[in-house]
């Protein structure tokens, strides 16, 4: 399954002095986060203990789901795709300002070194 969406809220976040970042992408970011109605796709990591595997989570529109591995991405400065092991892809648009855009490019291009 694909889905296609224009990320309005895009974030990177850190905590534990950049032990576990997460990056967001949701379409609508007031978004209800118990019962969504909008898409949205997560990446999060944990680098405080191994191993490094980054957790995504997303919304299909119907429902949430996650667990998946990250079997290739490109990004560029105005959307990434990516490509799960179960079949499912994301391709995602966004518009965000460039330290944002380099912080999340940073992140997810180390994490996924091919």
């Amino acid at each position: 399954m694909r889905i296609k969406f224009t990320a309005r809220d895009v974030s990177y976040a850190e905590a534990i002095d950049g032990e576990i970042i997460q990056v967001s992408f949701e379409e609508d970011g007031d978004n209800d986060p118990i019962k969504p109605s909008k898409f949205y796709f997560h990446i999060s990591v944990n680098y405080e203990f191994p191993p490094i595997i980054p957790s995504v989570e997303w919304f299909d529109g119907n429902e949430s789901d996650g667990g998946a591995n990250i079997l290739n991405y490109k990004i560029d400065r105005n959307s990434l795709q990516l490509w799960l092991d179960n079949g499912m892809s994301f391709d995602i648009d966004f518009e965000i300002e460039e330290a944002l855009f380099n912080d999340i490019n940073k992140f997810i291009t180390n994490l996924l070194k091919q």
